[in-house]
C-alpha cells in the first residue's frame, strides 16, 4: 500500500500535523491510497540538503574545458552529484520503505564524455518525500552505498624503473589505466579496534549518522551533506591523475564528506 508522496516545493519549518492544508493533502492523495493506519495522524517530510562543494582545482580544470562558460552564479551553485538511499521503518512493523535520492549538479561533466550514456546520472532529481506519520525511524540505508559522481576521467600511473641503452637507470610514470566519469562509492575510514585510523578514505566513522527513532507527526527529517568533491592531480600534471601505488591517494578519490540527520 502506498505511503509516500513527493513534495515539489518544500517550505520549512512546519508547526505540526495541521500544517498541511486540505487542498495540499488532496493533491498528494486524491484517492486516499496513502492511508495505512486508522486514522492517519499526519505526515513526515524527509529531505536531503546538499551543502557539499567542488574543489577549486577541479572546478578550474573542468570549467576551462566547457564549451559554454559558466557565470559566477552558476559557479557558486555547483554541487557534487550525490546518490544515497534512505530507509524508513514504520511502527506497525510493515515492510521498510527504501527511497533513492539524487541531488546536485548533473551538467558539470567533462564535455569529451557523453553524459547521456549514464542513464542514472539523469534519472531523477528527488530530494524530498512525504510519508504518513506512523514513522518509527529514518536512516541512511546501511546496505546501500553512498555515491558521488566523479565528472572527469582520471588517469592512473605506475612508477617504473627504466634502464637506458647505456646502462643508466631512472624512474618514470607510465600510464596504466583511465577511469571514465562515473558514480563512485564513498567509503568509511578503516580503523583498528581502538578507533585509530588505518586508512583515511571518504567518510569519518563519526560522520555516518545513526538512525533517528520515534519521529513525531509534523517533523521534517533532513539528511544534511557537507564536504568537498575532489580528485587528485599527480605532480605537475594539469589533468586528473594519480599514482596507483599511492594507497592513500587512491582511497581518497571522490573527496571527503560528513553526513548527519536533523529533525525539527
Amino acid at each position: 500500500m502506498l505511503r509516500v508522496g513527493i513534495l515539489g516545493v518544500l517550505a520549512v519549518p512546519f508547526a505540526g500535523c495541521g500544517s498541511f492544508n486540505s487542498s495540499f493533502l488532496n493533491l498528494l492523495n486524491p484517492t486516499g491510497e496513502f492511508q495505512s493506519v486508522e486514522p492517519p495522524p499526519g505526515h513526515v517530510v524527509i529531505t536531503v540538503l546538499n551543502n557539499a562543494e567542488i574543489d577549486e582545482q577541479l572546478v578550474t580544470y573542468l570549467a576551462g574545458r566547457l564549451t559554454t562558460p559558466l557565470t559566477d552564479a552558476e559557479l557558486r551553485s555547483l554541487r557534487p552529484r550525490l546518490r544515497l538511499r534512505a530507509r524508513v521503518t514504520f511502527r506497525d512493523n510493515s515492510a521498510p520503505l527504501t527511497v533513492e535520492f539524487i541531488t546536485g549538479t548533473k551538467t558539470f561533466v567533462d564535455p569529451s564524455f557523453d553524459a547521456q550514456t549514464i542513464a542514472d546520472l539523469n534519472q531523477n532529481d528527488l530530494d524530498n518525500i512525504v510519508v504518513l506519520c506512523d514513522v518509527a525511524s529514518v536512516q541512511i540505508d546501511p546496505e546501500a552505498d553512498i555515491e558521488v559522481f566523479v565528472p572527469v576521467p582520471i588517469a592512473g600511473f605506475e612508477l617504473v624503473e627504466v634502464t637506458t641503452p647505456l646502462g643508466g637507470v631512472f624512474n618514470t610514470f607510465e600510464l596504466r589505466e583511465s577511469t571514465l566519469p562515473q558514480f563512485r562509492s564513498l567509503n568509511v575510514d578503516t580503523v583498528d579496534d581502538s578507533g585509530n585510523t588505518l586508512l583515511r578514505q571518504n567518510i569519518d566513522i563519526r560522520d555516518v549518522p545513526t538512525p533517528v527513532a520515534n519521529v513525531i507527526c509534523g517533523s521534517v527529517v533532513t539528511i544534511v551533506v557537507d564536504g568537498v568533491l575532489s580528485v587528485p592531480f599527480l605532480g605537475a600534471n594539469s589533468f586528473p591523475s594519480f599514482d596507483r601505488g599511492d594507497v592513500q591517494t587512491n582511497a581518497s578519490i571522490g573527496g571527503r564528506y560528513e553526513f548527519r540527520v536533523s529533525v525539527r
